[in-house]
Formats: C-alpha cells, sequence, structure tokens
C-alpha cells in the first residue's frame, strides 16, 4: 500500500483543487481499483500528526514513540478511522442507491482526511515548541477541523451529487464515526 510521490502529488493537488473550488479537483485522484486501495497508503502522511498526538499525550519531554497501550490506542484510532468510514459507507450508498460513487468517494476522502490529519500536526507542534499558547493551539486546532470538514462536506456533494444540507448530514455521520472511534481510544489510555 505504498504510494508513489507522482500520487501523493496529484491527490493533494487534488484535495487543494477542492478547497479552491476548482472544478477539475477531483480529475486528480485515481479512482480506479488500485487507486482504491493505494489511497489507504495516504495513511502514512498521518505520520507527523500521530508523532503529535503522542508527544502530547505523553509530554514534551518523553519519547513519543514507546511500544505501550498509549501507543497502540493512537495507532488504531488512526487505523480504525481509516477503515470505519469505507465501511459504513458501503450500507449507506446502497440506501442513497449511489454504489458507483463508492470507489471515488473512499479514494478522495481518504486523502482529504490524510491531508487533514497532517495539517492537524501545526497547531499541536506550536504547542510542543511553546510557540502557542493550548488556548491559541486549541483555536488552530478548530480552524483546521472545520476547513476538514467543509472539504469532506464539499466532496460529498461533489462525488454523491448530494444537495448540501446531505452532504453535510453524510459528512458529520463520517466525522461522528471518526471521533466516536478516537474518544473510545483515547479512553483506553
Amino acid at each position: 500500500m505504498f504510494v508513489s510521490a507522482d500520487e501523493v502529488t496529484r491527490s493533494l493537488r487534488g484535495t487543494a483543487g477542492l478547497i479552491g473550488r476548482r472544478p477539475d479537483a477531483l480529475r486528480h485522484f485515481d479512482v480506479s481499483e488500485r487507486g482504491f486501495w493505494r489511497s489507504f497508503g495516504a495513511i502514512w502522511l498521518t505520520a507527523p500528526a500521530v508523532t503529535v498526538a503522542l508527544a502530547l499525550e505523553r509530554g514534551a519531554g518523553s519519547a513519543p514513540f514507546q511500544l505501550d497501550h498509549v501507543t497502540a490506542s493512537v495507532l488504531a484510532a488512526v487505523v480504525a478511522g481509516f477503515l470505519a468510514v469505507p465501511l459504513a459507507m458501503i450500507a449507506v450508498l446502497r440506501r442513497l442507491n449511489r454504489t458507483r460513487a463508492y470507489v471515488p468517494f473512499v479514494v478522495v476522502t481518504n486523502w482529504c482526511l490524510a491531508a487533514g490529519l497532517a495539517a492537524l500536526a501545526l497547531p499541536g507542534c506550536l504547542l510542543l515548541l511553546d510557540l502557542a499558547t493550548p488556548g491559541l493551539a486549541a483555536l488552530d486546532a478548530g480552524a483546521f477541523v472545520v476547513v476538514m470538514l467543509w472539504l469532506h462536506a464539499r466532496a460529498a456533494r461533489a462525488i454523491l451529487g448530494l444537495a448540501g444540507p446531505a452532504a453535510a448530514l453524510v459528512t458529520l455521520a463520517c466525522f461522528g464515526l471518526i471521533a466516536g472511534i478516537a474518544g473510545g481510544a483515547h479512553a483506553l489510555v
């Protein structure tokens, strides 16, 4: 599931195109069967976010990667986030009679999730480096989350052909699922 630098570049260009509302943004994503499986390799882009999350969880002075329950729960949450939405969307898209959009939806949202989580590492880094207060880092992270939600809803609307409110509901359900998994994993820590 390793992806080439070209595929990462194209997919991130597509993600940026969605943010910029460019009409050709979706053409940058490989929505073939091969592209579907490789989109799960986008999880590697979340390494900075995982590292920052572990450092924040453990405290700035300790090594972020230790083989223990904290590392296991953070990694499990990230992996589950990448798997839960595609699995849940099987039933949702069948119900909406949009099964043909499944592969493009998963490909695009996997790349958007990876890019969003990588961007969320920035406020945590600023906090770890004492360049931001906890309140400012939380505000920055909140702004990134809002952009991620908007981006996901935009992708849902473009790929699934849904009206704005329906796309927003799909987005909130997806992110609720991810937040529930992350919260459950954090409770294990």
